[in-house]
């Protein structure tokens, strides 16, 4: 049976500008430039699951949902610890529109699922697996309400899986100066990803291209693989 007969009829419907708008899904909430390309659609999708594991991934979250905050959109970080304020805020989060809230382990689900109904983001560090019932009910709910979801372990019906494979800081030599940048390796359904988080002014930065005199980026002395 063709869909064509379908396709012109959704695309007559209110609120439908074309058919493509409704089988696409809703857009994808903005996000840095330079995390962009680790997203199939260009930005972090709303009403689905996404999982962000390995080094430097909670900061790569935060990051991630800065656009979101200074959107004045409402996100809630779930089971992340204490992460310092300022910290946050370098990475471009709107502490206005950030709550972190600290919660024991086994109430993650819980939380995760009153707060669904109010705030557009969530990034959350279970502290368990639910069982594939649960699962599927906390999927239900984030697809009715639209919201995007960050799990910082993975976790089956996640439409997106971004990887961490490396981290390499920079800004110490021989024992001296401080830390400046970490060149992180993201792996996504995209391809492999490099960029700074931090950069040199605490956000996500583009890797500086190679010169003549080098690779434009300062050899690192700390290195940790997740």
């Amino acid at each position: 049976m063709s869909a064509a007969p379908l396709v012109e009829q959704l695309s007559r419907e209110m609120g439908i500008s074309t058919a493509a708008a409704l089988f696409d899904g809703p857009r994808p909430r903005p996000v840095d430039p330079v995390l962009s390309p680790m997203f199939r659609r260009g930005g972090l999708p709303r009403g689905e699951i996404v999982t962000l594991t390995g080094g430097q991934s909670l900061s790569c979250a935060l990051a991630t949902i800065a656009a979101a905050t200074q959107e004045q959109k409402w996100c809630a970080g779930i089971g992340l610890g204490e992460p310092a304020v300022s910290s946050i805020a370098d990475l471009g989060v709107d502490l206005d529109h950030f709550v972190n809230l600290v919660t024991p382990a086994e109430d993650w689900l819980r939380v995760a699922s009153i707060l669904i109904e109010s705030f557009d983001v969530l990034v959350v560090d279970p502290g368990f697996l639910p069982s594939a019932g649960e699962r599927a009910r906390l999927l239900a709910k984030v697809r009715e309400r639209k919201v995007s979801f960050i799990s910082l372990t993975s976790m089956p019906g996640s439409t997106e899986q971004i990887e961490i494979t490396d981290t390499q800081w920079s800004g110490t030599e021989h024992g001296h100066g401080r830390l400046r940048s970490c060149l992180v390796q993201a792996r996504s359904q995209t391809g492999v990803h490099r960029f700074l988080l931090p950069g040199a002014a605490g956000t996500p930065a583009a890797v500086p291209a190679p010169t003549a005199a080098g690779d434009g980026f300062e050899r690192p002395v700390i290195r940790s693989v997740s």
